[in-house]
Parts: C-alpha cells; structure tokens; sequence
C-alpha cells in the first residue's frame, strides 16, 4: 500500500488555510499524519431462549464476529482507501487478508479520527490483530467524535443524527438486511457494505472539521510542526488573532482565536513575576 510523505510545516500551513476557507483546490497529504477510519463487522449468531433473553453464554455463540470491511482517508486527501472480504472468505469467517492494509495505516499514523473508535473500532481492530498473529500498531493519538459530541446536548449523539442537526452530508440509508446478506456472502451486498462504509469516512471527516475547534482534549499539532511561532493547537495554523488573556487560579497566559475557530493560549505566564508573592487564593474546601 503506497504511504505518502509528509509536508514541510510550511505547506501544511498553506494546506490548513484552504481547509479553513473551503476552497475548492487539490489538497495533498499534510502533517502530522491525521488517518479518519471505520470498520463494519458481521454481527454474531447465537441461539436464544426468548427474544427478552437478557444474557447470551459463549456457548451459545455459533458464529462469532469479525470484520467485513474497513474504510479510511488522511485527512484533506481525496483518496479514500478500502478494502472488504469476499464471499469465499465471509463463509470462512477470515478476515486476516485485508487486517494488514488497516494495520498498515493505523501503524504510519500520528493521530486516528473515529466515532465510537475509542469503545467500538480500535478494540476490535486490535481483537482481530491479535487473532491472526498481528503485532500492535506503533502508537498513535485518538480523537473519539462520540466523545466529542456528548460534551453537547444533541438529542442524539449517532454520527448520522450529529450531521443532520449541523446541515453536514448524511449517511448512506441501510437496514441489517444488509449485514444478513454480507454474512451469508451475498457479493452485491458486500459491494454495498464496502460503499456504505466509505461513505462514513467521507462524512466523519466533516463532522470531525466542524467540531475540531470545541475540542478542548485535541492533540497540540504544535509539537508536531515544530514551528519557530506559535500555532494553533488544534489545526496547526499559524493565523492566530491574539486578544485578551486566560487566568487560572495563580497564572496569566495570552489567549487568541485562531482563523479554524478554536480558542488557544500561550503557555507562558504573563503574571508579573514580582508581585506572585502578594497574589492571594482561596481556602481549599
């Protein structure tokens, strides 16, 4: 699979502003190296008492879950990148042929954007790397949407309502007819399930852009850049309109908002070093 380089801090910086503004140019890879990716697995199969059955033994399992298909993209390509199983290899339950792509990624990335990929994606993925005999991934930096959006109040946190409710492009419509079919290797299905899944990616890469600046946990991609300036924590950008200051308990730090939206700070504090011991603080409880 063809790794791309990284660019220089300098075009990154030119990269970030045309994210920013939108405009419709040919983006190539930036760093840090920024990986959006999904996965679909095959439901479990099991026999059940009662549709009320409120616990499932292993021994019930017949067929256990594994992955179908995995989509992922960096961040700002145009290339979205897939792979999915075939029919011969849903029948075996083996999905160790296309692990090695996602592997491959997941092991070149700085930073991992998914929805739910914190409790969902990134167990599975590493479940099924340690199956098939798979070392770990060199580590890398997660950023869980879900997450994100449960620090707001959208009446649903699902990725499809969350771009619904801010106007962003929509999930492609499917029932679990279409799991039943992939499972008992229905090549169109499959077909689909690896269409629907790309289409996840491409969306979670808006979702991820407009809730970037809200998001207070971000990797600082000042560490990554190594800039001679300061640059937004969140997106990289050198763009940065300084106003005002943040104040801690005992400190003073220069704030501005960067041209992305989020709001940052310097981590160097402002308080006049001669007058912290006349600065007073209130009794811990």
């Amino acid at each position: 699979m063809e790794i791309r380089p990284r660019l220089s801090p300098e075009e990154y910086a030119v990269v970030q502003r045309y994210r920013n503004n939108r405009e419709t140019v040919p983006i190539p890879q930036q760093a840090p190296k920024i990986l959006l990716f999904d996965i679909e697995t095959a439901p479990m199969k099991s026999f059940l008492w009662s549709i009320w059955q409120k616990g499932v033994q292993p021994d019930q399992v017949t067929n256990d879950w594994f992955i179908l298909t995995w989509a992922a993209k960096w961040l700002f390509d145009s290339k979205t990148m897939s792979e999915g199983l075939t029919a011969k290899e849903v029948r075996k339950e083996s999905d160790s042929r296309i692990l090695k792509g996602v592997w491959q990624l997941l092991d070149e990335a700085d930073i991992v954007i998914g929805h739910n990929s914190d409790k969902f994606d990134i167990p599975r993925l590493n479940t099924r790397f340690l199956i098939n005999g798979m070392g770990p991934p060199l580590p890398y930096r997660s950023i869980d949407t879900l997450k994100v959006a449960r620090k707001f109040a959208f009446t649903s946190n699902r990725l499809d309502q969350i771009n619904k409710t801010l106007g962003l492009p929509r999930k492609m419509e499917t029932k679990f007819e279409l799991w039943e079919r992939c499972v008992n290797g229905d090549e169109k299905a499959l077909k689909k399930m690896l269409k629907y899944n790309k289409r996840d990616v491409n969306i979670l890469e808006e979702t991820y852009l407009t809730l970037r600046p809200w998001i207070k946990s971000h990797p600082n991609l000042g560490l990554y850049l190594e800039l001679d300036e300061p640059v937004c924590s969140n997106c990289g950008n050198t763009n940065i309109m300084w106003k005002g200051h943040y104040y801690t308990g005992v400190s003073k730090f220069r704030a501005g908002r960067c041209e992305c939206g989020a709001i940052i700070r310097m981590r160097q504090n402002e308080f006049p070093k001669e007058k912290r011991k006349t600065l007073a603080i209130g009794v811990a409880k």
